[in-house]
């Protein structure tokens, strides 16, 4: 039995939600603007405000697929896209590819870096004497972008960041860093591309320097006493440009730095048997300036002063005494002590009596001439009867002048003897006895000696 044929297909109507939203469509095309958002937000979520989109920024590449502007969203309610200047490599901006490219269609350079960029620009590298590795190589894109940036001559990054691209950035603990290297200021020293001094600096090193410490520059002018080093402008050689652990960006501590010009006052420190304590423990800077200083071996302070900074108690003792030595009255310490090491106690400069004898020389001659010598002096031990630097007793004696001979002459043994007896009670020993030197066995002054015996009479 043959089949029976399909029954005719019958069209559905329509569901109601379909006119329900044919309607809507319909009031929407003949409304208002604020009508329309009204209806759309009664059955959306997310509808924009009237005016707004909540769609990505377009953003622009060029053909190395870099953006040409990169806008930024404002915080405030209706944002206003913040576009960075973009400035354009000329050829670029032409679209006169084939400047630089074989054609407008490839990627390929026409030739070397260095080639197609002198092709316009001068060939600034032939005169330097020090070039930048990445200039010399021919790596100009290295730090430029071939088509064009927002950032001053057409660089990838500003400041210490492109710098920082291949040198290794300075330590952020360094405990001292110079200003210009902290703000990131690299070209406020140093030349970009190549330059006629060491370091790509922009200028000698000491103009360089003084461009910023015009201070200094015009101390060292004015100075009488000049370090070689700050007078040559060779700052470097005890300053680090960048950063130090040292204050002052100084490359060694205080005394090691000085130790490697002065090599000679190193060695006889350490060879020495007395040391003046700033010298050992590298403290140069506490006695002499590191530039420029209006006194002989760039002291800080005239010499007996600079002492006194240390050695109150000897100033306070030389103000109070009733007998003061020429030398430390006039502060000419260094007359008689050495500043750095000795071989003597108290830093002396020669031993105690030849010492003396630098000024008093008369004494020398006449202690040299004499047929009897007072042991102390013969020996040069100026320091077991006098003080040095000051004395309440005149020439400086240590004490009362008859209790600095029993020092070594026994006071009951002097008193035995016959001649003391008819002398005046508190009567010094120097009345009749010359303290250094004479010329006769009890070095007794011509004025003192006892008459000459009768005859047959032994003297009394």
């Amino acid at each position: 039995m043959p089949a029976a044929p399909d029954a005719p297909h019958r069209k559905r109507p329509p569901r109601p939600g379909f006119w329900i939203v044919l309607l809507g469509v319909g009031l929407l095309v003949g409304c208002s603007t604020q009508t329309k958002h009204r209806w759309l937000t009664f059955f959306f979520d997310g509808v924009p405000a009237p005016g707004a989109t909540n769609a990505p920024a377009r953003v622009q590449y060029d053909e190395d697929g870099r953006p040409l502007a990169m806008p930024e969203a404002a915080p405030a309610p209706a944002p206003v896209p913040v576009v960075h200047a973009f400035t354009p490599h000329p050829p670029y901006e032409d679209k006169n590819c084939t400047e630089c490219h074989v054609s407008r269609f490839s990627v390929k350079m026409k030739g070397p870096q260095t080639q197609i960029c002198f092709g316009c620009h001068d060939n600034f590298l032939t005169a330097l004497k020090v070039k930048h590795q990445p200039a010399e190589n021919g790596e100009c894109t290295g730090c430029h972008d071939p088509h064009g940036s927002a950032n001053p001559h057409m660089l990838h990054l500003t400041g210490a960041a492109l710098c920082a691209e291949c040198h290794d950035p300075f330590p952020a603990q360094a405990k001292a860093k110079h200003q210009p290297v902290e703000n990131g200021e690299c070209h406020s020293c140093h030349l970009a591309h190549g330059s006629e001094f060491k370091g790509l600096l922009t200028r000698a090193e000491d103009k360089l320097c003084f461009e910023c410490h015009e201070d200094i520059q015009q101390s060292l002018q004015a100075a009488k006493v000049k370090h070689q080093p700050a007078d040559n402008g060779e700052c470097s050689s005890c300053h680090n440009p960048h950063f130090a652990d040292q204050p002052k960006l100084l490359l060694k501590p205080d005394g090691q730095l000085c130790f490697e010009c002065h090599e000679d006052v190193q060695q006889q420190l350490q060879a020495a048997k007395v040391k003046h304590q700033p010298a050992e423990n590298g403290e140069c800077s506490s006695c002499h300036q590191p530039h420029q200083a209006e006194l002989k071996g760039l002291l800080a302070k005239p010499d007996g002063k600079l002492c006194f900074e240390c050695h109150e108690d000897v100033q306070q003792q030389l103000q109070a005494a009733k007998v003061k030595h020429q030398p430390a009255e006039n502060g000419e310490c260094s007359s008689c002590h050495q500043p750095h090491q000795a071989e003597l106690k108290g830093l002396l400069a020669k031993p105690d009596g030849k010492l003396c004898f630098e000024c008093h020389e008369d004494l020398q001659q006449a202690i040299e001439k004499a047929a009897f010598k007072h042991d102390p002096a013969a020996n040069g031990e100026c320091a077991s009867c006098h003080a040095p630097h000051h004395a309440a007793e005149p020439a400086l004696l240590l004490k009362d002048a008859r209790q600095v001979c029993f020092e070594c002459h026994e006071e009951k043994d002097m008193a035995a003897v016959e001649a003391h007896a008819k002398a005046p009670a508190g009567q010094g020993c120097s009345t009749c006895h010359d303290p250094h030197a004479g010329a006769e066995k009890l070095f007794l002054k011509p004025g003192a000696k006892p008459p000459a015996a009768p005859p047959g009479e032994s003297p009394k």
